[in-house]
């Protein structure tokens, strides 16, 4: 029995999987949902059981606690998981601000820069402890609600990359959680925020191939049948740009193809081998609309911090700007201004080596900011 406990907020997918497999790995797990969506998971709030099925094991794993009480929650809890969408960062640091124990450690997954936010966000709303918050750059397998409380893993990552805010911390973090999944250390933010596959591939994919999804009804395949040379040669020319932010920042960022193989999505190739020899994704249905997540998530909590953090080190990045603009008109939204940008991420009005040194040690300036 592992002595460590946890708490995982929300009630999707991921929160609902993890939940489950940290239990039946032995932990003491609490999970969290808003009384305003509590009703769609009613039967885990009332059996505190979750059936895991599919390629990452199964079994019926029984909660310690399922709660929409926050507080109740993360009660000497030492480990606050957060598998959420990119825009739940704001939210939950604002719920959790008030509770949080200095000796708690918050783990986003996947990131996107999202620690970056949830900590301005969390200082924002008065809690200024030093609270160690980290991410990962994506979750540890893709998976699915399949029915209430029943959860269907389908894909296991061979490699989840995991750093913290600041980067010095991350040691800490990983000696915690190291035994839970496969996590590589990264020696900061900058490499799980732009080392996840989603925001490269899911809007390229999408709004290329916006007629298809709107005429489909569902029955579009995005990796087998949108996948086709000339939108993987839109996302390479993307893909150049984010290695040359990385660049800009000290950090040699593996390519689209290191990330398929390295997760075992996709086999070594170019991009278009590896995404159209993909056993783990070229079945995957979906989206079925353009208000699907890939998009109303991907652009404006993932292309957003991008381009946003591009604009700040000097490195132009116009295949970004281009997929922010379609997407904002296509969301009805201005994606820059709500999504998150420098302000959002504490970043603005830093230059690169400001950049750099926050990233490292959580110092702004010429003042510790911890």
């Amino acid at each position: 029995m592992n002595p460590m406990k946890v708490a995982v907020m929300g009630g999707g997918n991921g929160s609902h999987t993890i939940a489950a497999d940290l239990a039946l790995k032995g932990l003491s797990v609490n999970m969290f949902e808003m009384a305003q969506f509590a009703a769609s998971m009613q039967k885990v709030f009332e059996c505190r059981q979750i059936e895991m099925t599919g390629v990452a094991g199964r079994g019926k794993a029984t909660l310690n606690l399922v709660t929409s009480d926050i507080a109740e929650a993360i009660t000497d809890v030492d480990v606050i998981f957060i598998p959420l969408p990119g825009f739940a960062a704001s939210p939950y640091a604002r719920l959790l601000a008030p509770y949080l124990k200095e000796e708690q450690i918050i783990v986003l997954m996947p990131g996107t820069l999202a620690a970056l936010e949830f900590r301005e966000t969390l200082r924002a709303s008065g809690n200024r402890k030093p609270i160690i918050i980290a991410e990962t750059g994506g979750l540890p397998f893709a998976t699915r609600l399949v029915a209430p409380g029943k959860v269907q893993t389908f894909h296991i990552r061979a490699v989840c990359a995991l750093a913290a805010v600041p980067g010095n911390k991350g040691p800490l973090v990983y000696e915690k959680i190291k035994d839970l999944y496969p996590f590589a250390l990264k020696k900061t933010v900058i490499e799980t925020g732009f080392g996840h596959l989603t925001p490269l591939l899911h809007p390229a994919g999408c709004l290329l191939n916006a007629g298809r999804i709107e005429r489909s009804h569902g029955e579009f395949y995005m990796y087998e049948e949108g996948m086709t040379p000339a939108v993987v040669r839109v996302i390479e020319t993307l893909d150049q740009e984010r290695l040359e932010i990385g660049q800009r920042l000290g950090i040699d960022l593996p390519t689209g193809v290191d990330m398929m193989v390295e997760s075992a999505y996709g086999p070594r190739g170019t991009l278009w081998e590896s995404l159209n020899g993909s056993a783990g994704l070229t079945p995957v249905k979906g989206p079925d609309s353009l208000e699907n997540r890939y998009v109303t998530e991907d652009i404006p909590y993932g292309l957003v911090a991008w381009a946003s953090v591009g604009d700040a080190v000097g490195v132009e990045t116009p295949m970004m700007d281009a997929l922010i603009d379609l997407g904002s008109v296509i969301m009805g939204k201005d994606c820059r201004k709500e999504g998150r940008n420098l302000d959002h991420m504490g970043l603005k009005g830093m230059d690169l080596q400001q950049i750099k040194t926050f990233l490292d040690e959580g110092i702004k300036g010429m003042t510790n900011d911890e």
